[in-house]
């Protein structure tokens, strides 16, 4: 029976310094997946009505001055002011509604992110299971193969 002629291991390890390497950045990637879905999560949940809501007080305020300034204006009857602050009033109220639209839309992504992108981010994490698993039994085996061949090379037991 003749026996097989191991010269060089170089490329085995050379795949496995890859492979290491691989799930290594793949772990990188899917730890910056995870946060990201975190953060998008928090950033509608706070950041944005946060922000949205003081701009609807601040645009609120506005209104309300500009309301006046018109009420002023046709006691008054100041025609040319009249149909200026009458148009500045309307752009007002069509940026509230705007405002208005916006918030129904943060409060329908909410309800709609578990059913979209919790589903996408269980994928994620179905590969982050085949990494820690699959990849590493991949490493254990390269590794275990690499030491056999080299013993053998060497002419020496398994």
């Amino acid at each position: 029976m003749s026996g097989a002629h191991v010269t060089n291991l170089e490329a085995l390890e050379r795949f496995r310094a890859s492979l290491i390497l691989f799930i290594e950045r793949a772990n990188h990637v899917l730890d910056e997946v995870s946060e990201e879905v975190k953060r998008t999560r928090i950033w509608l949940q706070t950041d944005q009505r946060l922000r949205l809501g003081q701009e609807m007080k601040r645009r609120q305020r506005e209104l309300e001055m500009l309301e006046q300034e018109l009420f002023t204006a046709r006691l008054s009857d100041l025609a040319q002011k009249k149909t200026g602050v009458q148009m500045q009033v309307n752009q007002k109220r069509r940026e509230m509604r705007e405002i208005e639209d916006t918030l129904r839309k943060i409060a329908a992504w909410l309800r709609n992110f578990d059913s979209t992108v919790e589903t996408e981010a269980r994928k994620v994490e179905k590969l982050r299971h085949h990494l820690d698993s699959d990849m590493t039994r991949a490493v254990s085996f390269l590794n275990e193969s690499i030491r056999q061949l080299g013993a053998y090379a060497s002419g020496g037991e398994l």
